[in-house]
């Protein structure tokens, strides 16, 4: 498949990327070493490694593969600090902990998780410290993930403009809701679906891309 620009990353990307859930029969050590294997001789260019960052960033670090990393802040990391420095603190704590896990200098997708109320200093350190990190070349692109309220989404990305790439569940409020305002900002749209997809389906990877126009699809492996 044709690579596509991915929003104001400008980054050209293939379009589908792998969750990193784990799903088949074996330990968890057994399921993710062969699906890694698998990956590294798919198209695939993106893990998103959030279910599992430790056991994931085992296997970059043993393999040191060309593979892009994609990771959503924990919601209940930000959700209960306290006031901007320690929402700000908290979220540069994850950063350099994903880092050491992983065993590189930069996280290529860091997405800030929508799924719970933040107050507006929460979202004060958090933001602050994303555009650090960001200019640190310790995250290459920043995104937002919508998961939630889309609503309360909406209101804070108009409020919030500081988000290049937009992960959306593959719910009709969400896309209705979220789809337009991810364009109108230019932001690359990542569609989150639960649906697993195989490593090289791109009959199902193209209906999901049509039916939503996103840019993007990031479902689990089918294998």
């Amino acid at each position: 498949m044709n690579r596509v620009l991915l929003g104001r990353t400008n980054r050209m990307v293939y379009p589908r990327w792998a969750l990193g859930a784990l799903r088949g029969k074996g330990t968890a050590e057994e399921q993710a070493e062969a699906l890694f294997q698998s990956l590294l001789k798919s198209s695939i260019e993106v893990l998103d490694i959030t279910p599992a960052p430790g056991l994931w960033g085992y296997l970059i670090r043993k393999y040191a593969p060309p593979t892009q990393t994609a990771i959503v802040c924990p919601p209940h990391l930000i959700s209960l600090a306290s006031d901007a420095r320690i929402a700000s603190v908290s979220l540069q704590s994850h950063i350099i902990e994903t880092l050491c896990s992983i065993g590189r200098e930069t996280i290529d997708y860091y997405f800030l998780s929508m799924a719970q109320p933040l107050t507006e200093a929460q979202l004060s350190g958090v933001l602050e410290a994303m555009e650090v990190a960001r200019q640190e070349g310790q995250i290459r692109a920043t995104g937002i993930a919508c998961y939630g309220d889309p609503m309360r989404t909406m209101a804070l990305w108009r409020t919030h403009d500081a988000f290049e790439v937009a992960l959306i569940p593959n719910e009709p409020t969400a896309l209705q809701t979220l789809l337009p305002e991810a364009r109108h900002r230019r932001a690359g749209v990542v569609l989150h679906s639960e649906q697993p997809l195989g490593l090289e389906d791109t009959e199902g990877l193209n209906i999901l891309l049509n039916e939503t126009t996103a840019d993007v699809v990031l479902a689990p492996l089918k294998w």
